[in-house]
């Protein structure tokens, strides 16, 4: 006792002698290997070379600047920071753990009377340390033990020397997506004046080899003097039975090895690139840090191992078409991790560690795909966020739990307790792949400062949606499971494929000790029932689509918004185009409404999301209505919104209605779906049918993300824009629509559901029904002269619409048959190619649904009755009516009957027959005495009008005004 009292002293005088020069010079590590230098090595001393090899034994040994060549060094080392190589296994469950109080017990030395305090017990034991400074012989050899771990340590072990404790705590590093075990030395005591370290780490502790370094047998000023006997085993190999085995233990021996296993406590990286550690220490003068480092030769025998190593992926529902979560489970063998000594207590040559997995590919089977679903409420870690991620970060504190979409958990053969966290959603295109799709995986373990965080890519197929998950730079750390799990729940985050059978999922697995090699494994599932639990569905799968349509005020002649849902199952096929025919009468009013331009519907094509909704490509005065679209599987659907707007001629029609849709669900932004659809005019009855041969497909997959169209939500709410009709007969809402059939992008196996929609207004008898007509001449007033003819009908806002119409002119005015020539072939009239010489007038019509008038010739079309029909073509703004009138004789005179009329509102129609050498008409008789006309007109309400309007030429005196006839009901 007074010995080690005379030793501090001396240690105290000198380095109180010391202090003043020491803290004038630099801290630091002598040059090159002398500096740090890193020894891996097999029991006959040869370097341990082999990757993921167990070595007898690895030393550190760091070296500081002496001052003035010593013994002081210059400064006294506070900290040491030594970044073990990546991939670099401690595993300290296999060595017992020393209690604090008999690590602080001095021990009992048959060489000397000690001044350490281990009193340690033997199988507690890791290594040595010596301790080189200004003391009797400059260097001290003491032993390393194993402690158990304060929280935020993965393992610890400490060393004594003199009393002065020394811990180093091992936390595990990823700096830069790089995996690696750290030993850290705090505060630690001036009081020893260290200018030297070597830091021996057993490769197996219960090696017996190690007897002589090891307890009391550990000779302190030489510990190759040590006097332990190594354990022997009577029996020679090969190995005997162990019951024929006789163990004679030797004075430090901790046990049999052929009862008690020796288990390795180092393993070396499984990747052949050089070792490199990294040494960092600051003094007690200084905070500015020192650092140097050392790199090992590369290891050898890079030949991939992966004896037990499998992944698999597998849904969370063995249902068809339906929502699922997903299992993926990579279990790696790692019994060969501590696994090193045969059963004759010998080292076994070429007994590595199986290689860790850098890299899994997980390629999803065709039809498991994303699920729309999962978007909404969903949320997203952002970059900021993921880097915020730490150890003692609280859930929720860095990546949002709205971001979270399923759990992690990693178990290592290095802990009882597994290592737990989250699968979150990376921000799309703001994550290291820059990727629409792509996770986050973070777990972490508090207590043990152990945090893994690893990005992923999700690559979905544009073509078919097939996923391919890739997760690299995987820890290096040993574990022997790790499991990925994906929710289940609505918003599941995949999809089922639709059809019942056996899939296949491909793993790819490489390793940290060869990248370019590769392990493939193909795994199976199977899916045996139909959604819901049900029977599989059919090879052909059903498609009874739900179409309701209508307007929300039904009352005739109204201005009411228009709407039109259109639903289906999961079960249905998908839909891939949409036709429909409107009632007749319900019309939109595009009076003052402007066509969207090309140009802004090709603009909006190549915009995002979120840029068309916060500003949108067409122009607001052409919006006529918005879209609702519901996406995914399961009962609950993520919505997306769009806007409805008035476009022009588009594949042969006159308008078109485009939708932009701004596919932005929860945080996917897939861009804008542009859907333009054709609008048909009927020429005879004005009704307005949604043309699917010309307008766009329904796209099935956007990005690789089927989309699973569910609910179409249509919605025409401009102001005063659709107007219902003003006849109250029973009519429909059909809707057309295709189903995809096996193929989506094959259209000949399609299948057509039509769906028939009720619709009637009320109350037509209420509206009033009092139209006009005047007839008016000009020209020659006395018998066979041509005058001019011209027809002119008004009618009042908020009238029944006219339905059917007569004119019957007086006999002193009859068609001219010698004048007519050439006449209107029906397929020319189709055409709208009728020739010159068929044209014997014209004809204007305004309605207060379009702001300019329609207008076109007056020709003379080809009939089944005796006399060609007389045909208006009216066009304007793209939009063409034909008003037919049928030619016969009633009473002598001439008679013009239009059986049908468009239901739509009119302010005034004219129709002129020119006069002249080939004009139509001719009097029989002076004009002038001429008896009023007759015109029968009846409303869409079935009201009726009758009037006499008198044949009003100017070159006629004293003519009285028309006589106006009575409304009456009924025809």
């Amino acid at each position: 006792m007074r010995s080690r009292l005379l030793l501090t002293l001396t240690m105290v005088a000198a380095t109180m002698l010391g202090a003043a020069p020491s803290a004038q010079a630099a801290f630091g590590f002598r040059p090159g290997s002398e500096g740090v230098e890193v020894r891996a090595v097999e029991a006959d001393g040869s370097p341990a070379e082999a990757a993921g090899g167990h070595p007898y034994a690895v030393t550190t040994e760091v070296n500081f600047n002496l001052e003035g060549g010593g013994p002081y060094s210059e400064g006294d080392v506070r900290d040491l920071r030594i970044d073990l190589p990546p991939g670099m296994v401690e595993n300290p469950t296999v060595v017992e753990s020393c209690t604090a109080a008999r690590f602080s017990t001095p021990r009992n030395s048959p060489f000397q009377e000690s001044t350490s305090g281990e009193s340690c017990p033997l199988q507690s034991q890791l290594g040595i340390v010596t301790v080189r400074g200004a003391f009797p012989g400059g260097a001290r050899t003491f032993g390393l033990f194993k402690l158990d771990p304060p929280p935020g340590f993965l393992a610890y072990m400490g060393t004594s020397p003199f009393g002065s404790p020394i811990a180093f705590g091992t936390r595990v590093r990823s700096e830069g997506g790089v995996f690696g075990l750290t030993l850290e030395a705090h505060n630690i005591s001036q009081q020893l004046d260290i200018s030297g370290l070597e830091i021996t780490v057993w490769g197996d502790p219960w090696l017996v080899g190690h007897d002589s370094q090891r307890g009391d047998c550990l000779n302190e000023e030489d510990p190759s003097a040590g006097f332990g006997t190594a354990a022997v085993l009577d029996a020679d190999p090969p190995p005997l039975e162990e019951k024929d085995m006789k163990y004679r233990p030797g004075t430090c021996s901790i046990g049999n090895p052929v009862l008690l296993r020796p288990l390795a406590y180092l393993t070396l990286p499984t990747a052949c690139a050089p070792p490199t550690t990294v040494v960092t220490a600051t003094a007690w003068q200084s905070a500015t840090p020192a650092t140097a480092g050392f790199q090992a030769p590369a290891l050898k025998g890079c030949e991939p191992r992966f004896q037990g190593t499998s992944g698999t992926a597998q849904p969370l529902t063995e249902r068809a078409s339906s929502p699922s979560g997903l299992d993926f489970n990579l279990d790696v063998n790692q019994e060969t991790l501590t696994k090193n000594i045969t059963l004759a207590g010998r080292i076994v040559p070429n007994v590595v560690a199986s290689s860790q997995i850098k890299r899994a590919i997980v390629t999803l089977p065709d039809g498991m795909t994303v699920n729309p679903s999962v978007a909404a409420g969903l949320g997203v870690c952002t970059p900021a966020e993921y880097a915020a991620e730490t150890v003692s970060s609280p859930p929720g504190a860095a990546c949002p739990n709205a971001s979270r979409i399923g759990d992690v958990t990693i178990k290592s053969p290095l802990s009882a307790k597994p290592i737990e966290g989250g699968l979150f959603l990376a921000e799309p295109y703001d994550n290291p792949s820059n990727s629409l799709l792509a996770l986050y995986v973070v777990a972490k373990d508090p207590v043990r400062d152990l945090l893994v965080k690893l990005p992923g890519e999700v690559a979905a197929d544009p073509g078919s949606g097939r996923l391919v998950v890739t997760f690299d730079q995987l820890p290096q750390l040993p574990y022997s499971h790790l499991n990925v799990h994906l929710r289940e729940s609505q918003r599941a985050p995949l999809a089922t494929p639709p059809a019942c059978g056996t899939y296949a999922t491909e793993t790819a697995l490489n390793p940290w000790l060869d990248p370019g090699q590769t392990l493939s494994k193909s795994t199976f599932f199977t899916l045996a029932k139909g959604i819901g639990g049900d029977t599989c569905p059919p090879a052909s799968a059903p498609f009874a689509p739900g179409a309701a349509g209508g307007t929300y005020n039904r009352n005739a002649g109204s201005y009411s918004p228009f709407y039109l849902h259109l639903t289906r199952s999961d079960a249905d096929q998908e839909i891939t185009s949409y036709s429909a025919q409107l009632p007749p009468g319900l019309l939109g009013k595009i009076a003052g409404v402007p066509f969207c331009p090309e140009s802004a519907i090709d603009a909006a094509a190549h915009n995002s999301g979120v840029a068309e909704t916060e500003h949108p490509s067409c122009p607001e005065a052409s919006k006529i209505g918005h879209t609702t679209a519901g996406y995914g599987l399961g009962d609950a659907l993520a919505y997306a919104p769009g806007n409805l707007y008035l476009a022009g001629p588009y594949h042969g029609s006159p308008l078109s209605v485009v939708a932009v849709d701004s596919a932005t669900v929860g945080p996917f932004d897939l861009g804008v779906i542009i859907i333009r659809s054709a609008i048909r005019i009927d020429p005879l009855t004005a009704r307005v049918s949604i043309d699917s041969a010309g307008s766009d497909p329904i796209p099935h997959i956007v990005k690789g993300i089927p989309l699973h169209l569910r609910d179409i939500r249509i919605y025409m709410d401009r102001q005063s824009f659709m107007v219902n009709p003003t006849s109250c007969e029973p009519s429909s809402v059909t809707s057309s629509l295709n189903g995809s059939g096996a193929v989506f992008s094959n259209p000949a196996d399609d299948t057509t559901a039509s769906v028939v929609s009720p619709f009637q207004v009320s109350f037509c008898s209420s509206l009033p029904f009092k139209p006009r007509i005047a007839l008016g001449l000009k020209g020659g007033t006395r018998r066979g002269r041509f005058p001019t003819l011209k027809t002119t009908v008004s009618a009042r806002p908020g009238d029944a619409n006219i339905g059917q119409a007569s004119v019957n002119l007086p006999q002193s005015l009859f068609l001219e048959q010698g004048h007519i020539g050439t006449i209107c072939g029906r397929a020319q009239s189709a055409a709208g190619k009728c020739p010159a010489e068929s044209i014997y007038g014209k004809a204007r019509a305004i309605t207060p649904l379009m702001d300019e008038p329609l207008e076109g010739p007056v020709y003379l079309r080809a009939s089944d009755n005796p006399l060609p029909d007389l045909v208006a073509a009216l066009s304007g703004r793209g939009i063409r009516i034909d008003v037919v009138g049928r030619i016969d004789s009633k009473r002598g005179g001439m008679r013009a009957t239009y059986t049908v009329l468009p239901d739509a509102p009119l302010t005034k129609f004219s129709l002129t027959l020119r006069g002249g050498r080939h004009g139509l008409l001719v009097n029989s008789d002076d004009i002038c005495r001429s008896r009023p006309a007759t015109a029968r007109m009846v409303g869409q309400n079935n009201s009726t009008a009758v009037l006499h309007p008198t044949l009003v030429n100017p070159k006629c005196k004293k003519q009285g005004k028309p006589k106006r006839g009575k409304k009456r009901g009924g025809r």
